[in-house]
């Protein structure tokens, strides 16, 4: 629940991303369906992909901890491909403080 939380934060924040020209994409470890289905339910301004076999989550290190909870990230890629900010979380209810975090890392990158 605590990621859908930090989805919908992205959400409001999405027009001040945006304007500091950043695009925001969501990547679900799930079938394309759930995804669809997660997106359509929180009503993104943003794409959710999917990602079933979890190749993204295992290249950013993100296995379950204790085989049930699931790591998290926010990846912030400058126009380059270099990834500028990352910050991997176990318990998601730190995401709600971090989305500012990340909107001020958007911010510094389009004023640079």
């Amino acid at each position: 629940m605590q990621c859908r939380s930090h989805v919908a934060q992205l959400g409001r924040l999405y027009p001040e991303l945006q304007a500091a020209g950043a695009a925001v994409l969501v990547i679900l470890g799930d079938s394309v369906e759930r995804a669809k289905r997660y997106g359509a339910a929180l009503h993104t301004p943003f794409p959710i992909l999917a990602d079933p076999s979890q190749t993204v989550y295992h290249r950013f290190g993100l296995d379950k901890a204790l085989l049930v909870i699931q790591r998290t990230a926010s990846v912030v890629v400058d126009r380059s491909g270099r990834i500028r900010y990352l910050k991997r979380a176990t318990n998601p209810t730190t995401w709600l403080q971090e989305s500012r975090e990340l909107l001020q890392v958007v911010q510094a990158l389009a004023a640079s």
